[in-house]
């Protein structure tokens, strides 16, 4: 067998991208052969269970790249306010200001959702955490530290949704703008 022409994180990513822009449910296998550039018998050889262990080799392609870019800053001695705006200036690029939709979401929005709950919660999860841990450094009590980490993701993940669906990324815009003075408010 010839050696493929991409590497596994760069599979990963293109398939990352195909399921933001078709979801799990709308990407069939011909747009992952197309997406990868390998044939049928390829994918079959790299993920032998299907399209289901594609997407959850996806989902954790994703949760390093999270890790990496969002949650080690989040963990750094930096003073919580550059720690929140780092992790929305990268949340922002990563979307490109509302233009490109949430895998989380996508996945979510899958009529077979419930596969994918346990990394899904866990992403959910380890994001609302961090940012609980922010609000915590900053002197806040943990249960409202708890509330405003959730408030974040659900700002965050509502705005990408609306923005798919109407086109306004003014919306996105102005949930980043105003979580960077909420979050971490007195």
């Amino acid at each position: 067998m010839p050696a493929p022409l991409l590497t596994r994180p760069e599979i990963l990513g293109r398939l990352m991208e195909l399921f933001r822009e078709k979801g799990f449910d709308g990407a069939s296998l011909a747009d992952i052969a197309k997406s990868t550039g390998l044939g049928k018998s390829s994918l079959y050889h790299h993920f032998p269970k299907g399209k289901e262990e594609i997407a959850l080799e996806v989902l954790g392609h994703l949760e390093t790249q999270l890790e990496e870019a969002l949650f080690q800053p989040m963990r750094s001695a930096a003073p919580p306010r550059k720690k929140l705006d780092r992790m929305l200036d990268t949340i922002d690029r990563f979307y490109e200001g509302g233009k490109k939709a949430c895998l989380l979401e996508r996945l979510c929005a899958s009529v077979d959702a419930r596969r994918f709950r346990r990394p899904l919660g866990r992403a959910f999860d380890t994001w609302i955490d961090a940012v609980e841990a922010l609000g915590v450094e900053c002197g806040l009590a943990r249960k409202v530290a708890r509330q405003r980490a959730e408030d974040l993701v659900v700002r965050i993940e509502g705005a990408l949704v609306v923005c798919a669906g109407t086109g306004n990324t003014a919306v996105f815009t102005r949930a980043i703008r105003d979580l960077r003075q909420s979050v971490l408010a007195p």
